[in-house]
């Protein structure tokens, strides 16, 4: 079958009484999300929309399961790992090499789990890195790769303070480690022409690469995309492409969206985004309680396929606001049926059509059918300039006093319901939706209004759940908080620290000790909350996640000499992991005190 085959809307199956269910192809431009068990007929529902798509697709496939496609897909180019050539540090087309740079520092720093100081430490390493190439000068390729930053990050100079020097040695174990698991990936000056190949239906096998190398790659590329189509201003343009990711909490961790201390992730920000340039989304995973709220947040078309689990359930139903009734209906899907929504519509029950391939497309037969097409992929080899290393040396003292170029993403224009919301966000942040809602003339209106926002990139949603119920909260972007500085001349600044649901913990531990009569504050002494009664100072963590970084605020605050340190967790598996970890460093746990958030709550009503 050729594109040109592939024409009007998308069936997707039909009711049960027998009415056929089309999706609109221009509905995949703002996303798609389906979650079910192994087995329950997601991977036949992305063959089914994959082969009717007008657009030309890429696949980020782990499993070898779209290889097999190529038997029903002319022109399918399906590229195992081993045959990928892929250099990180090229610039798309029209994106500055300062630009770039600040977007690959933060896409490996997402997909490696770096901090702040780590990522920033990568940027530095990349740019100084560029100037020896003479890329800032507009010199003509070759470009340095993975493998020369690796060598500036084992020529740089040792600085005599700790931090630095840590930054070095954790930014160096991770490029080692990435170049090392890519096997010859990333050896080359430059790849495949990605421009080209967003012309053609592509499959980028990963199975076999180390999690690591997967999320980076998936993630790099999403963005080199991304960038490219900002450069050529590739905007309202309709449909132009779409990505298939499969299994995509490896992506949308929601376990990386709480690493506070990170920041928001780019890939977050990234989702909202890509729709405004014509790229989809057909994002599926058996897990949605491990998705971000981001991606669940920006899907316009849902897809409920039978989970066999009641955690995954209760995720994809809350995401999708299931009536009881619905969700007693959903209950009962069996494999090959799904329940589908479209933005604010009604959902509806799908038979899904089933897409009928043969898997067995073994190796030897997948390089018989493709080795002419790979052969047509030539990479340019690395290149290093004369007398690299000793321009290293002259160097690596210039990339500190380089000026990084801000994000140059379109400025958003919002309706005055948004603006108003934005405002209600600002000043108030920890108020559940429901009831920004009620602020609104209508439901209908107040949704929009946050649709909106969250579309624009402005803000993006959380979830957490409480003793009595879960709430949404929002997120200020940059691009939100610029916006309400600039426009609304709003005051984004907010008391505490790292994202809105550990702010909001902070602030609902404060208040808890000042109920019961205690002085609390945010942030004082270096706590999240330090509290005292008189003759008693307490120290309060809220931790989000089992994790060093939460060992270590412990471990710091009892060398400060508190009387005790509370530390508040999410849930039992954080407080068990966290006990664990502090059996092992052999730390004095008798100061050490573990409360549930859901515990403080039957001190007092303020939580509702």
């Amino acid at each position: 079958m050729t594109s040109s085959d592939r024409q009007g809307p998308i069936t997707l199956g039909e009711q049960p009484n027998k009415q056929t269910v089309f999706l609109p192809e221009g509905a995949l431009g703002k996303h798609l999300l389906a979650v079910g068990q192994s087995g329950a007929g997601k991977t036949s529902l992305f063959y089914t929309l994959i082969s009717q798509l007008e657009v030309p697709f890429w696949s980020f496939d782990r499993k070898q399961d779209y290889r097999h496609l190529i038997q029903d897909l002319d022109d399918l180019l399906v590229l195992p790992w081993t045959e990928l050539r892929f250099n990180p540090l090229v610039p798309p087309p029209g994106v500055l090499p300062r630009r770039w740079a600040q977007v690959v520092s933060e896409i490996f720093g997402h997909a490696t789990a770096l901090l702040s100081g780590s990522k920033n430490y990568l940027l530095k390493s990349i740019i100084n890195l560029y100037r020896v190439y003479g890329l800032f000068d507009e010199v003509s390729p070759p470009y340095p790769s993975l493998h020369e930053l690796e060598l500036v990050l084992e020529l740089a100079k040792i600085s005599y303070v700790r931090k630095i020097s840590n930054y070095r040695d954790t930014v160096l174990n991770r490029i080692e480690s990435m170049n090392l698991g890519a096997g010859t990936i990333f050896d080359c000056s430059e790849g495949y022409d990605l421009e080209e190949l967003l012309e053609r239906d592509v499959v980028f096998e990963f199975d076999g690469l180390s999690r690591d190398v997967q999320n980076f790659l998936m993630e790099i590329i999403l963005a080199w995309v991304y960038e490219y189509r900002i450069a050529q201003t590739d905007r309202d343009t309709g449909l132009n492409h779409v990505f298939v990711l499969d299994e995509a909490k490896q992506v949308f961790s929601v376990y990386k969206e709480r690493q506070d201390a990170a920041g928001i992730p780019a890939i977050d920000d990234l989702t909202a985004k890509l729709r405004e340039f014509g790229e989809g989304l057909i994002v599926g995973d058996q897990e949605a309680s491990k998705l971000t709220d981001s991606i669940k947040a920006n899907t316009y078309t849902k897809l409920l396929l039978s989970t066999g689990d009641r955690k995954q359930f209760d995720a994809m139903a809350d995401s999708m606001h299931l009536s009881e009734r619905q969700q007693h209906k959903a209950q009962q899907l069996q494999v090959g049926e799904a329940v589908l929504q479209t933005g604010n519509n009604d959902p509806v029950q799908v038979k899904l059509a089933e897409y009928r391939l043969e898997k067995g497309i073994t190796d030897t037969e997948l390089r018989k059918s493709q080795a002419q097409l790979w052969t047509e992929l030539s990479p340019t080899p690395r290149q290093r300039p004369s007398g690299f290393e000793e321009m290293l040396g002259t160097q690596n003292q210039g990339a500190s006093s380089i000026d990084v170029v801000d994000d140059p993403s379109p400025s958003v224009s919002l309706s005055d319901d948004a603006q108003r919301l934005l405002e209600d966000i600002v000043e108030y942040p920890f108020i559940p939706l429901t009831e920004r809602y009620e602020s609104f003339s209508s439901r209908h209106i107040g949704y929009k209004a946050k649709s909106e926002l969250v579309e624009n990139g402005a803000v993006v949603e959380r979830s957490l759940r409480t003793g009595s119920g879960s709430r949404k909260l929002f997120e200020l972007t940059e691009q939100g908080r610029s916006y309400a500085e600039d426009k609304l001349d709003c005051d984004p600044e907010h008391k505490g620290r790292g994202g809105i649901v550990h702010r909001y913990w902070q602030h609902k531990v404060k208040e808890v000790f000042e109920k019961e009569g205690w002085t609390a504050k945010l942030e004082l002494f270096d706590a999240d909350v330090y509290v005292n009664n008189g003759s008693t100072e307490i120290a309060v963590e809220i931790a989000m996640e089992d994790s060093n970084r939460e060992l270590q605020h412990v471990e710091d605050r009892l060398e400060t000499g508190f009387d005790s340190v509370w530390v508040v967790h999410r849930n039992t598996e954080v407080r068990d992991g966290l006990k664990s970890r502090l059996k092992e460093q052999g730390l004095d746990d008798r100061r050490i005190v573990f409360h549930e958030v859901t515990e403080l709550e039957k001190l007092g009503n303020i939580w509702s």
